[in-house]
């Protein structure tokens, strides 16, 4: 290269550096003045993590067609890399190449950068197509994806032929591990030496300035996750969706109603996010009109902590009336018509978080504003009063275990299991139903068991979800005291939101206990044959899966095991089955708030259930069942009946049993 090139390159590179460098500098600067969070822990997991979510993209290729051309994208882009780099010193360091230090290794990589620059174009081929002619619902054209793909086409084409004009010329001996490189060669062997020289240099400066110009754009752009998303991927949450973090009431204010009320991890989840739409899928908020929409809800915080003024993320007590998130950004009814079901973070390759997100801004509502749907402040009542959301006495807690002669710890207080049987279980007609099945069935195969009785409380759950964290820890605490009082170390519930408060929220209070669903249990009873269901029952059924139970706990199979294992049953799957479930609207609270806008959730699970053709459904969650049957009845479908699996076990049970 002449050495006047040299100084002009010199001189492009430092300043596209630099104007890089000032762009990192205001995306970080937000990080930076975020609150802190530990994302560094048991560094082997998230290193396996990266590999298995980040470089082959096992949540990207659940789309089949779309991962295929990602993966192709994704590490021709990786490859490439290293070529781009050689480019560049190229340019600083005329007579560097740092392919002929490699030696035999770097024919090998000569090859591989070749099949995969074809590769990528056929990927980039295979996304515009998709684009133009069979675009997803959840997926919008935009100009920002339209400019990466023709940057990345442009990085691919311009090395093609700058490496077709060398071979055109000088007809170097790695050639023949070129194979693309060189079918270019072959279109340019007519032209002179001179116009490949023009051409080798035009492909050069177009692949840099491509390159420099793609990196530069990217800060200001959705495809900003090229440069966060492997950070994301390995910073990600280890045990997503099942626990929220407790709240440090040390703070001078509770929740988030500013932007850097956020971790630095939430705020790179903004970041991260490429607008696939796949977390708007199976959403049941997005699906029945509701204003949030997973996507456009992290969007919309992304472009308010991007119009945030540097100065006002550096005060620490930037005060919230001045640009609050709530309200102009994020409306009241965004916030609270999340179910919590987890589908949205279940669906994002990049694991971005949507939950914690949104139960700290009602955290905010409720604690700082007292501001909380007027139905919510029934169920904070009860919890607090008589230690149950439906504000029924205490005292008729055993009431559904009339006649059963149900042990309580104090009677049985070596039992192998205690038998946790929540609010649902105790005081709804539907639940007690399935507390007594359970009972039924752990007798029959000999399960030694015993109950709290009295001493039983709500988990909470639905308190902390609604953002009432002070009720939600005084309940753990207290129930975390009796259990740990009783020396408890295993526990059953029918309850999939006790399970997952139990088995993965208590531990944060110093409550460890072994604790299983009781299909799981059941399950297990059938497996070592302590447990027979000989009786017919005979239905054409199809199974909900509760989110807290497959999403949450990765239970899908115990259900169906008892299912496939009751005499007469036959199961036809919804279309949203197992992890990829559809909420039936009751979760994160929603049980006891009214539901005023779009269609209604239940309704619409309904009828996902009827488009099956069964003729009733089976639940495995007390909140499911009360949701769907009331779908059933209010849609005139009163002969759907749903139908917990334990009941349908119970009923299954040898007649002498």
């Amino acid at each position: 290269m002449h050495p006047l090139n040299t100084w002009l390159f010199w001189g492009f590179v430092v300043l596209s550096l630099g104007v890089f460098a000032y762009s990192a500098y205001v995306r970080l600067y937000a990080l930076f003045h975020a609150r802190r969070a530990n994302r560094i822990d048991h560094p082997w997991k998230r290193l396996k993590n990266l590999f298995i979510y980040a470089f082959a993209q096992k949540r990207m290729v659940r789309d089949k067609y779309a991962g295929f051309f990602h993966l192709m994208i994704f590490w021709g882009f990786v490859i490439l890399l290293f070529r781009s780099f050689e480019l560049v010193t190229q340019g600083l360091f005329p007579g560097v190449h740092f392919m002929q230090l490699l030696g035999p290794a770097g024919l090998g990589y000569e090859l591989l950068k070749d099949i995969f620059e074809v590769l990528v174009l056929v990927g980039v081929a295979l996304a515009a197509i998709r684009r133009i002619f069979a675009r997803p619902e959840r997926l919008k054209n935009s100009w920002d994806a339209t400019f990466t793909l023709a940057f990345i086409a442009l990085l691919m084409i311009s090395d093609l032929g700058a490496d077709g004009a060398v071979i055109a010329m000088h007809h170097p001996a790695w050639a023949s591990w070129a194979p693309a490189s060189t079918l270019v060669a072959k279109f340019m062997a007519p032209l002179a030496a001179s116009q490949l020289t023009v051409i080798f240099y035009s492909m050069w400066w177009l692949h840099v300035v491509t390159l420099f110009g793609f990196l530069n754009f990217l800060p200001y752009s959705k495809h900003f996750h090229v440069l966060t998303a492997l950070v994301n991927v390995f910073c990600q949450d280890l045990e997503p969706n099942k626990a929220l973090k407790r709240m440090d009431f040390e703070m001078e204010h509770f929740g988030a109603n500013r932007i850097q009320d956020f971790t630095w991890k939430q705020m790179l989840d903004l970041y991260t996010c490429t607008e696939c739409g796949r977390c708007k899928e199976v959403c049941p908020t997005t699906i029945t009109g509701k204003p949030l929409k997973p996507k456009d809800y992290g969007n919309d915080l992304r472009d308010y902590l991007y119009k945030t003024p540097l100065k006002d993320l550096a005060q620490d007590k930037a005060l919230p009336e001045d640009r609050p998130l709530i309200g102009p950004t994020i409306s009241e009814d965004t916030i609270w018509a999340c179910t919590t079901c987890g589908y949205c973070e279940h669906a994002c390759p990049l694991f971005i978080s949507f939950v914690d997100k949104l139960v700290e801004m009602r955290r905010y509502l409720t604690l700082e504003e007292s501001n909380f749907p007027e139905e919510a402040q029934t169920a904070f009542r009860g919890m607090e009063r008589q230690g149950n959301p439906w504000n029924l006495p205490r005292a008729d807690r055993m009431a559904w275990a009339d006649g059963l002669d149900v042990p309580t710890i104090g009677d049985n207080p070596d039992a192998e299991y205690l038998f946790w049987v929540g609010c649902a279980g105790s005081y709804d007609d539907h639940g007690k139903n399935v507390s007594q099945s359970l009972v039924k069935l752990m007798r029959a195969a000999g399960v030694s068991f015993a109950v709290l009785g009295e001493e039983e409380n709500c988990t909470g759950d639905s308190a902390r979800r609604l953002g009432n964290e002070y009720l939600f820890e005084m309940m753990a605490e207290g129930n975390v005291e009796v259990l740990n009082g009783h020396g408890i170390k295993k526990i059953v519930t029918n309850c999939p939101h006790c399970l997952n408060t139990l088995k993965n929220e208590y531990p944060q209070f110093g409550g460890d206990y072994d604790v299983v669903h009781g299909t799981q249990l059941v399950s297990e009873l059938l497996a070592t044959s302590r447990l027979k269901l000989t009786q017919e029952v005979k239905e054409a059924l199809t199974f909900h899966d509760p989110c807290y139970l497959a999403r949450y706990n990765k239970e899908t199979d115990a259900p169906r095991t008892i299912l496939g294992a009751i005499p007469g049953i036959t199961v036809t799957e919804m279309e949203h089955h197992g992890e990829n479930t559809m909420c039936c609207g009751a979760g994160g609270g929603r049980m006891w708030l009214e539901e005023k806008l779009g269609t209604r959730i239940n309704h619409e699970r309904l009828d996902q259930a009827l488009a099956t053709g069964a003729k009733g459904l089976a639940v495995s969650c007390p909140f499911c069942n009360v949701m769907l049957n009331n779908a059933a009845a209010e849609t005139e479908h009163q002969d759907f009946v749903a139908r917990d699996v334990l009941e349908l076990a119970a009923r299954a049970l040898p007649q002498e049993a």
